[in-house]
């Protein structure tokens, strides 16, 4: 699927577009049954151009199985309120990422946990997307801060109020699908900023994050592009000084 939007963004790594699917892709990268992998490698390798796939029985980690839209967190041993908060003496220690369990508790409780009804969550680069055949459910960019920028700004072109793109706390794979999922859903659904998680960032590049659109608001800001700011003097400044960086 060829892509104006990304052209003129100046991407340094391919949009990844999410598909659901009860048919697993042929030579698709994937974390081995039995063992626990992360989320975010997978979907860096989608980015640089190797279509990922996950399913219910590959996916170990509790995050990982609610973040991709596999159910509820599995029973996490001492409760999952703790760690993410204090931790249990003489058990774990907690990640402090909330102040107290209670907190923690509303923090999982106010999550959008779906049970999709298909077996492969895969992660495949745009540019291999067949519309013809695929019809993806999210895309998700790996953006710098001027990237981000411009997508959020486009976000917001076209559309009523200021408030289209949203950050909202998260872990990794969450931010990646499930909140974007449950913005598909909506009427107005919002861009989600991600990989905002702290545990993620030592996964990726300093200065890179993530911004995942459901599908059809991703084809709203394709539409969007001709006449915007994108084709103006002042964008075309910032992308004159990435290429700089990106030289030196």
């Amino acid at each position: 699927m060829e892509s104006s939007l990304v052209k003129s963004l100046g991407l340094n790594y391919e949009p990844v577009a999410v598909l659901l699917s009860n048919e697993k892709p042929e030579g698709a990268l994937q974390g081995k049954e039995g063992q626990r992998s992360c989320t975010i490698p997978l979907f860096i390798a989608a980015a640089k151009g190797k279509t990922s796939v996950f399913e219910r029985k590959t996916v170990v980690c509790p995050g990982g199985k609610a973040g991709l839209g596999f159910g509820q967190f599995p029973n996490y041993p001492g409760g999952i309120e703790y760690f993410l908060t204090v931790g249990k003496e003489g058990k774990f220690g907690g990640e402090g990422y909330m102040r107290n369990p209670e907190l923690g508790d509303d923090f999982v409780k106010c999550l959008p946990i779906t049970d999709i009804p298909y077996q492969y969550v895969i992660f495949k680069p745009l540019s291999q997307i067949d519309i013809a055949k695929e019809n993806p459910e999210i895309i998700i960019f790996y953006v710098n801060p001027n990237q981000l920028s411009a997508l959020t700004v486009l976000a917001n072109y076209y559309r009523p109020g200021y408030e289209n793109v949203m950050i909202p706390f998260s872990s990794g794979c969450q931010s990646l699908f499930l909140l974007p999922y449950a913005e598909s859903k909506k009427e107005n659904s919002r861009a989600v900023v991600g990989l905002i998680d702290i545990t993620v960032r030592p996964m990726i590049e300093a200065d890179m994050i993530s911004f995942s659109v459901p599908y059809k608001m991703f084809l709203d800001m394709e539409e969007s592009v001709e006449g915007s700011f994108l084709e103006k003097h002042l964008w075309h400044r910032v992308m004159a000084r990435m290429k700089k960086v990106n030289k030196i």
